[in-house]
């Protein structure tokens, strides 16, 4: 009996060193939100915002018919996305931002049945993601593709075929002059459907499509050519373009 409390004090000691180290190495990776992305997060005459299971942002003055459920980027806090989903708000639509389970969207790829389930009044539903965020979204479009009217990847790609989908599908990617996707998303442009819009955000960079302190995977990158701000309004002004193609 020794022997086994030792052989399990021993597992419980190697957990807790695990857990806290994976805890403290994630506090390095993970991006946080800027003072601006927090400062979004305050209502006002224009947007109405809410923050519980999920973080709603709301037209003040109106009822949405059409929503857009937003699906956070890989070790982003979610918070930092606040600028960019409310302008989309702004436009008169209903926007759900949607923690994810350790910051990892894979582990919470049908968080959108959840979401759709709890506006029952939403008649069109877009969903969108930014980076890994973006591809668990095309997942759940590839299984749920009644639930949508639209898919928007923020500089992501679909590693599985939406060509028979039936979604209307918008890539908004950075890019150089040549106008082109990063050249790691070429090879996975075929999984696409053949009208998919391509907006490129030319000097934009990966971070800047929410507003970000970058964690270790970013930290070192050259800063962006494309001033933030713009960015973040071309981004937004893109996602609700699409929308309003959708929808009309």
């Amino acid at each position: 009996m020794k022997i086994l409390r030792r052989i399990l004090a021993a597992i419980l000691i190697i957990l807790i060193a695990v857990f806290a180290y994976n805890r403290y190495d994630h506090a390095d990776r993970e991006h946080r939100p800027t003072p601006q992305a927090l400062a979004a997060l305050e209502s006002d005459s224009n947007v109405t915002i809410r923050q519980g299971d999920y973080i709603v942002f709301s037209p003040a003055d109106s009822t949405p018919a059409r929503g857009l459920i937003f699906y956070p980027g890989g070790e982003c806090d979610e918070r930092g996305y606040a600028e960019t989903l409310r302008a989309i708000a702004d436009a008169g639509y209903l926007v759900v931002l949607v923690p994810m389970p350790l910051q990892l969207a894979i582990l919470g790829i049908n968080k959108a049945d959840d979401v759709i389930a709890a506006f029952p009044d939403i008649q069109s539903w877009s969903l969108a993601g930014h980076s890994l965020g973006g591809s668990m979204a095309a997942r759940y479009a590839l299984n749920h593709p009644q639930l949508l009217d639209g898919l928007l990847l923020w500089d992501s790609y679909s590693d599985k075929d939406l060509t028979g989908s039936g979604l209307a599908v918008a890539m908004i990617h950075r890019s150089d002059k040549s106008l082109q996707p990063p050249e790691s998303y070429i090879k996975y442009l075929p999984m696409l459907p053949e009208d998919t819009r391509y907006v490129p955000i030319v000097g934009g960079n990966h971070l800047n499509f929410g507003s970000f302190i970058a964690g270790r995977m970013y930290r070192d990158e050259p800063p962006a050519e494309l001033a933030h701000d713009t960015q973040i309004e071309r981004v937004a002004r893109a996602t609700i373009n699409f929308m309003d193609s959708i929808t009309d």
